[in-house]
């Protein structure tokens, strides 16, 4: 057995640049990568799940819900309708692709109680498959978030039941905003059994994180996979890249990966 890895789609892909569909799914059905992780975009259920039924019933997925970039916000009250709304369709798209895990980010705000409000959302929900990700506290300028250390992701995993998804890339950002020790704080995050890894590269001293492809940063990759990535892991490749057209750069990424991989056991 060895690690699983993921590559991204939107669902919105599916309606505007079925291209870089056709080109990304090949990858898993060549067996260069193992699954996709489909960001499942509010409102876009209606428009592709006949496409995405079609194109990815022969694809393992999984689903990650939309983030306060796309107007969801469960650490805020006044949100709670809006969020149920928009997060249908990640359910939904997590029940059409058979997908065992949604992974679902808290909301904005630093405190107690927008962590418990986050609590409180993600119960409402009553999922299962839900698995919280861990957050950087500095995403953009003036703006701070809560689930960004192991004792929020703990608590939130404890009182609602859920998994745990671990960002490499928001761990580093968030050490670095709160002055914690980078590797310490990866080892507590370990302890709390993830059963998906987001990996990336990017700069190891920065708050916000640039989804670099793997070797194009300064991120300590061998040290990453050598210590706190288990064997079996399922990983998503969180690398972005605006020139899509081009799917070499990925193709490096799950080789480079891989290449890690077996070093490290």
């Amino acid at each position: 057995m060895s690690n699983k890895y993921g590559i991204l789609l939107n669902s919105s892909d599916f309606s505007n640049d079925i291209d870089v569909v056709d080109r990304t799914l090949d990858l898993v059905r060549e067996g260069i990568y193992d699954f996709v992780q489909l960001m499942a975009l509010p409102g876009s259920y209606s428009d592709t799940h006949a496409v995405i039924s079609e194109k990815m019933k022969d694809i393992n997925a999984v689903i990650h819900a939309p983030h306060f970039l796309k107007g969801i916000d469960p650490g805020n009250r006044e949100f709670e309708s809006s969020n149920l709304t928009k997060l249908e369709d990640s359910q939904k798209f997590a029940d059409l692709l058979k997908a065992e895990i949604i992974v679902l980010h808290p909301g904005l705000g630093d405190g107690e109680s927008y962590l418990e409000e986050s609590i409180r959302q993600f119960k409402l929900l009553n999922d299962s498959r839900i698995a919280v990700e861990n957050l950087p506290y500095h995403p953009r300028p003036n703006c701070k978030m809560h689930g960004t250390t192991p004792k929020h992701i703990e608590k939130i995993i404890l009182e609602v039941g859920c998994k745990f998804c671990f960002d490499f890339a928001h761990a580093i950002c968030a050490c670095n905003s709160l002055n914690l020790d980078i590797y310490k704080t990866f080892a507590e995050f370990i302890k709390l059994n993830p059963v998906i890894y987001h990996l990336s590269d990017g700069d190891i001293s920065a708050t916000v994180d640039t989804h670099l492809h793997l070797t194009t940063g300064n991120y300590d990759l061998k040290r990453i996979f050598n210590e706190f990535l288990p064997p079996n892991s399922i990983i998503t490749l969180e690398t972005k890249d605006e020139n899509r057209s081009d799917i070499i750069p990925w193709i490096n990424d799950v080789k480079i990966a891989r290449k890690m991989e077996i070093s490290a056991n």
